[in-house]
């Protein structure tokens, strides 16, 4: 993975690849990546391309190392579908590339990406009210997404604007990245955030209960066989506080998450807690659990 990670990051930055590197990348390619690759049915794969929702930067560490890059793209179904898209051999993680072909990008002054072009929907079917809400008067389609946009031109999305938290404080915080790092914890399946108008970031939690257990095993812990006990135990949300600790180092205070409450069932689309493209529905969440945070104020 050292070996891979370090020709992948070179091939970002558009960097050759020292013979030395080169040489190291085939044997580990040889004698490591290929059995990978074999063993996932791979071995023509030239590149996944992957959308819908925020790739984990893990995730395209990993396969980018083993030589099976990931190629993130961005689009709505208004812009038919596609708004930018990394490519082949041109791609850079954490980001969703630079602006397809003939369609413009930018950032409004509120951080919302919005693009123009003939990709751009001419409306919603005998809806003009909604037609004019995401199309502006100079033919700009409003994402709903916030971002930004580097010095070569790549997309990069933070956040949707209506899950931006706005602290007691006036501080601004994008949970969805926050989240995405989080969850890159062995330990934690699913974390949603909270904290608009108050003072600190709390989040709602669902752990990883197969890899708590092992973990349990490990420390000679004895855990409960019903989940609903198991996340009681003292020892499992310090271990839950720990993780975030650990995984919150390069974020400022205000975006640290200072409490959570831990749940005993995954949130599915099923129970109308997530979209069925698995996003969270942030609303229908606050208003099942955020007593568990705050109290019966978190019910209203």
């Amino acid at each position: 993975l050292s070996v891979g990670g370090a020709r992948d990051r070179r091939i970002q930055s558009g960097q050759s690849i020292p013979p030395l590197l080169a040489l190291q990348w085939s044997v580990a390619s040889s004698l490591v990546f290929g059995k990978v690759r074999q063993a996932g049915g791979f071995q023509r794969l030239k590149y996944f391309v992957s959308g819908g929702a925020a790739l984990a930067p893990a995730t395209a560490d990993f396969f980018h190392a083993a030589g099976m890059p990931i190629i993130e793209g961005y689009g709505m179904t208004e812009a038919a579908p596609i708004i930018s898209v990394n490519r082949p051999g041109k791609y850079k993680t954490g980001t969703v590339g630079p602006p397809a072909p003939a369609i413009e990008v930018r950032i409004a002054e509120n951080g919302e990406i919005v693009c123009r072009g003939e990709n751009v929907m001419l409306g919603y079917h005998n809806q003009p009210e909604a037609t004019a809400a995401v199309i502006d008067g100079d033919g700009w389609l409003h994402t709903g997404d916030v971002g930004e946009i580097d010095e070569d031109g790549y997309v990069r999305i933070t956040d949707r604007i209506k899950d931006i938290i706005v602290l007691s404080n006036g501080e601004n915080v994008a949970p969805q990245p926050i989240e995405s790092q989080l969850k890159s914890s062995p330990h934690i399946s699913q974390i949603v955030l909270f904290g608009d108008g108050r003072e600190v970031m709390t989040a709602i939690g669902v752990p990883d209960f197969d890899s708590v257990r092992a973990w349990a095993s490990d420390g000679g812990i004895s855990l409960p066989e019903e989940t609903e006990d198991l996340i009681e135990i003292p020892e499992v949300r310090e271990l839950i506080l720990a993780e975030i600790g650990r995984l919150s180092e390069g974020l400022t205070q205000y975006q640290r998450v200072r409490d959570i409450a831990l749940l005993p069932q995954e949130l599915t689309p099923e129970n109308d807690e997530l979209t069925p493209t698995l996003k969270v529905k942030r609303r229908v969440v606050v208003e099942r659990y955020g007593h568990l945070l705050w109290g019966t104020e978190g019910e209203s």
